[in-house]
């Protein structure tokens, strides 16, 4: 918000540094579409974990846990990927792309085996792979802004690291209105923050995706950007902080964890 106060139930940031989860909700540009190959997977390193991408004949494209969910094979070393189905290198077990399982090479196929897949759409020339919880659906579209160029890799929270690139454009703070938020350059051209991940100003563009949770890999459509670089102090550009924490929640709600049903055996036993 433009006076520095919180969104309701939001800390603000003058109360000091919080707790930040290492990976915001929310749709990031994770591959040059064009450099992914269609029929086959391929390692991709995104939020915190060992992930598989690829692209299907029809140009669609598919983001998944890279670890087969029946003995771990890597479904990045051989894996492929159609129009209907991933498929295991090791053992053909067959995944739809929603990840239920299809098909268990010769034996019947097993209840509750699910391969995990992110929501993903190609568009602008990219793969975008919506993160948030197993089994949350994206609220909309991924950005329609086009994606590609050199890409870098900094140390930092995308937040830290987009309040970097809004500092070295000359971003003044103001206020975010839903999932966008805009500021006016100095020149006179708009500077807009769509999302978690994605920066657009005076036709250039900036992509952040979180590749652990130390390092944030940037894309940008021209090497005439800003230099990219973290901002540590938490007393800059507020606002703007204020309003990215949108992104700290996820939508979907967390699955409780399994019971073993050790009180109930007790209780009996007693």
């Amino acid at each position: 918000m433009a006076d520095g106060s919180s969104p309701p139930g939001v800390p603000a940031v003058a109360d000091g540094p919080a707790h930040r989860p290492p990976f915001p909700v929310g749709w990031f540009a994770v591959a040059d579409a064009a450099a992914v190959p269609e029929g086959a997977l391929v390692p991709l390193a995104a939020f915190g974990q060992d992930l598989a991408v690829g692209r299907t004949p029809s140009g669609g494209a598919l983001v998944v846990h890279a670890t087969c969910p029946h003995l771990g094979a890597d479904l990045a070393a051989g894996g492929r990927i159609d129009d209907d189905r991933v498929v295991c290198p090791l053992h053909e077990w067959c995944f739809s792309h929603g990840g239920a399982c299809t098909s268990a090479a010769d034996g019947p196929v097993p209840d509750g085996v699910e391969l995990r897949v992110w929501p993903t759409e190609v568009a602008g020339g990219a793969v975008w792979a919506f993160h948030g919880r197993s089994g949350e659906q994206p609220p909309g579209p991924p950005p329609a802004a086009p994606a590609g160029g050199s890409q870098v890799e900094v140390a930092g929270h995308p937040e830290d690291v987009l309040v970097g690139v809004l500092v070295g454009l000359g971003a003044g703070d103001a206020a975010g209105d839903g999932d966008a938020w805009s500021s006016r350059l100095a020149d006179g051209d708009v500077v807009r923050v769509h999302g978690p991940g994605t920066v657009e100003a005076g036709g250039r563009r900036a992509f952040v995706t979180p590749v652990d949770g130390f390092t944030v890999a940037v894309r940008a459509t021209s090497v005439a950007d800003p230099e990219w670089r973290a901002e540590p102090d938490r007393s800059v550009l507020p606002g703007f902080r204020d309003w990215y924490r949108r992104f700290d929640r996820s939508s979907a709600p967390a699955r409780r964890p399994a019971r073993s049903g050790r009180r109930g055996r007790e209780r009996n036993r007693g």
